[in-house]
């Protein structure tokens, strides 16, 4: 530490009100270039306060330990969700202990930000040190800056001592109402055994078994009443017979106990229509009709709605946390639910508001015995469809599922066209799936499998104006029946919401929206997010995210299903196409599209989950039985055979397009090979991280080492010899020959294609 020391007289500074005292103290102005540079002035100390910026409480731990610290009370001045960034249940359980023995007290920022970085560090010898400056505890503050601090020694209780401990005094009453780990410290006090007391820990943590949350348990009760009600409801029969109740046709319908419309095919002028609007219920569906009017499909769809205003859920409360049911009442009396002691008893469109509201997204029971998915919007159920669909109206929602990807062959920028619109059909074919993830985990759960490797989220990844928030967006509109229209903002979400989702007892996929590469990374409860899943467990949804960022960390990236959109659409209205591209694209929003109420009727009647072999594979075959059934022919980009990603791997593409722009040149190494790089060290980062384990990569400045050179080569599409440009390198090698730039190959869209390997892979 580079540092200025001198001795001086509390008198010099009789001018500067902050001063007070007599007497002589040590001065020190030190300059912080490293992590010991700042955490030695603390080692041994009795006692210290700060108020500063932190980023992690494992920190504060390790102060505890590493360093020898008798006790520790800090204000945290930036963090808004520091009791979610703790990750480890170890670290739970020593904050714990720490805080019992009077040893730790983490006091949280309860409005602005407080900037300031200030610390009493009080030895043993009963000297202290003083220090303020620009240095806080965090990594980034060590390793990316080097900052300034003033340090003052004096001894305990001089007025200058007293009047530093008033100052963070000022800022602990002014700025801070509640620590760490209250919340979680009540709960355990709770606790009837130590294993209670360990769940409740885990829980807190995010990485326990979610039979023991209070707001997973209240949910299941709701959704058992839910699941009964689904079975209660009516449908039109033919045979009076064969129904489980009749339905009497009454003149005044406002005294009807629920509205059941049938609609007039032959109306035309919405008077059916209004009718249906009085009687409680929405416009029924009656049909598709193409856009341009050309073709008319009368076949009903025959997806019954109906609405029951009415009908009760009940929530059992004796055996959960009173505070917990308590907040559960108390939002639930004010949409008019009854709460007593030992229960909670709601109209069903309270509950599914309550749902809605806490997680953004609405309530979605899959009932494989039912054979139905129950979505719940207000008080609205949404059910499969009951009849197979006819050939023409397959064709209908296959044509409008294309019309929407060929938005980027009419208005995308792209080298890669079919490429993208391949990844386009896979998070089609992956949001169809995603409702289901409960039914496959019960059946591929199993002591040597790790379920997070399986049911992947999925992570689509592309500049701004990619498309790829709206492709998301629609996908949305197709699996709820337009009933949700957006995913939910990534700046609104953190480590709380996504523990707080797997509470609620939903499978309707979670789609976060533009969400940044570092808050993926900080969100924990991902990467266990199925670990702690059992057949007992409530439903939880899957998990999409959109980004402009690269990939994230390789624990992050074992757990998700990358999808890359590589395209960019006019974003400006002074873009040329820009009102183009938005009239089509409108045009392919009000289409009426129910494809995902007829794979769901596939599914639920087939159960392929049973198998335990497949998971999106199961509706990649479904849709294309689909294309067979509307005899309609697949599009060269739907990825039939196999995933999007892995036929159009966009790492491969990365490196392909820099060795053949000579942006890359390899040299050899001891049974190995290095990639170097003509590009800045910070963009080779993601050249590395796109590469299989298998390759044994590793990267070094702007250079990768590549420790299978052959492998390598076979699935970058060259030979080691041309990576190396030395012929001889190949002598014996099994690796794949360079591809013959002037060999005319069929291009995936049936013409002729002299462009070299980037336009026979990717159809160009």
């Amino acid at each position: 530490m580079d540092e200025l020391t001198a001795h001086i007289s509390f008198a010099e500074f009789a001018d500067m009100p902050e001063f007070y005292g007599s007497g002589a103290a040590e001065y020190r102005l030190a300059m912080v270039k490293d992590r010991s540079d700042f955490l030695d002035l603390f080692e041994g100390a009795r006692h210290v306060d700060a108020v500063t910026y932190a980023e992690t409480p494992d920190l504060m731990v390790r102060m505890l330990t590493d360093y020898d610290i008798d006790s520790l009370d800090v204000l945290i001045g930036n963090a808004e969700d520091y009791a979610d960034r703790v990750n480890e249940v170890p670290t739970a359980r020593e904050l714990v202990r720490l805080r019992k023995d009077d040893r730790l007290t983490v006091r949280l920022k309860n409005q602005k930000t407080v900037h300031s970085k200030i610390y009493r560090i009080v030895m043993p010898d009963d000297t202290v040190k003083l220090v303020q400056g620009s240095a806080n505890l965090s990594r980034n503050s060590w390793e990316y800056h080097t900052n300034q601090i003033s340090v003052f020694t004096t001894d305990v209780d001089t007025e200058l001592d007293q009047e530093f401990a008033a100052f963070i005094d000022e800022y602990r009453e002014g700025y801070s109402d509640q620590t760490l780990l209250d919340g979680l410290v009540e709960a355990l006090e709770d606790a009837d055994s130590p294993e209670e007391r360990e769940n409740r820990i885990e829980y807190w943590v995010g990485a326990g078994d979610l039979d023991v949350s209070d707001t997973a348990a209240l949910n299941q009760d709701a959704v058992e009443d839910v699941t009964e009600i689904a079975d209660r409801i009516t449908a039109v029969v033919d045979d009076p017979e064969e129904a489980d109740e009749t339905v009497a046709f009454v003149e005044e319908p406002e005294h009807a106990d629920r509205a059941v419309v049938e609609p007039d095919a032959d109306a035309e002028d919405g008077t059916d229509i209004e009718n249906a609007a009085d009687a409680g219920d929405e416009e029924p569906d009656v049909g598709l009709v193409e856009s341009d009017n050309e073709t008319e499909l009368t076949d009903t769809l025959d997806r019954p709605r109906v609405r029951a205003p009415d009908e009760k859920v009940r929530m059992g409360t004796t055996t959960v946390d009173r505070d917990t049911a308590d907040e559960f009442g108390t939002s639930l009396r004010d949409r008019g639910a009854t709460v007593e002691d030992h229960s909670i008893t709601a109209p069903l469109s309270a509950y599914n508001t309550q749902v809605k509201e806490s997680t953004d997204i609405p309530t979605m029971s899959v009932l494989p015995e039912a054979e139905q998915i129950v979505v719940g919007d207000d008080d609205e159920m949404i059910l499969v469809a009951t009849d197979e669909p006819t050939p023409e109206v397959l064709n209908h929602c296959l044509d409008t599922i294309e019309s929407y990807i060929e938005t980027v062959r009419d208005h995308g920028h792209t080298q890669s066209e079919t490429a993208v619109m391949a990844q386009m059909y896979e998070a089609f074919l992956y949001g169809f799936w995603a409702p289901f993830a409960n039914q496959y985990a019960e059946a591929l759960s199993s002591p040597s499998r790790t379920l997070d490797n399986v049911l992947q989220h999925l992570y689509i990844e592309g500049k701004s104006d990619a498309g790829k928030d709206k492709l998301t967006e629609y996908i949305l509109r197709l699996v709820s029946d337009n009933t949700v229209v957006s995913g939910v903002d990534a700046d609104d979400i953190g480590v709380a919401e996504i523990r707080g989702v797997r509470q609620w007892d939903t499978s309707f996929p979670y789609a976060i929206i533009d969400a940044e590469k570092r808050k993926i990374q900080n969100w924990s409860p991902i990467r266990n997010y199925w670990g702690d899943w059992t057949p007992a467990s409530v439903d939880q949804p899957c998990l999409i995210f959109t980004t402009n960022d690269a990939l994230p960390k390789s624990e992050f990236r074992n757990r998700m299903k990358i999808l890359s959109m590589d395209v960019s659409f006019p974003s400006n209205p002074e873009d040329p196409g820009f009102h183009e591209a938005q009239d089509d694209l409108a045009a392919v929003l009000d289409r009426r599209n129910p494809i995902f109420s007829y794979v769901a009727r596939r599914m639920l009647t087939e159960q392929p989950w049973t198998e335990g072999n497949g998971t999106v594979e199961d509706v990649r075959r479904i849709v294309r039985e689909f294309y067979d059934e509307a005899g309609r022919e697949e599009p060269n980009y739907f990825p039939a055979e196999e995933p999007a990603e892995k036929t159009y791997d966009t790492g491969r593409l990365k490196w392909q397009r820099d060795i053949e722009g000579g942006r890359v040149t390899f040299e050899r190494e001891p049974g190995a090979i290095t990639a170097d790089f003509d590009r800045e060290d910070y963009e080779v980062y993601d050249y590395e991280k796109r590469l299989s384990k298998r390759f044994m990569s590793d990267k070094s400045g702007t250079s990768v080492y590549i420790g299978a050179p052959e492998e390598f080569a076979e699935w970058v599409g060259y030979s080691v010899g041309d990576l190396l440009n030395d012929p001889s390198e190949d002598a014996g090698d099994t690796g794949t020959a360079a591809p013959d730039a002037s060999s005319e190959t069929p291009t995936a869209d049936g013409g002729d294609d002299s462009g070299g390997l980037l336009s026979r892979l990717f159809g160009r």
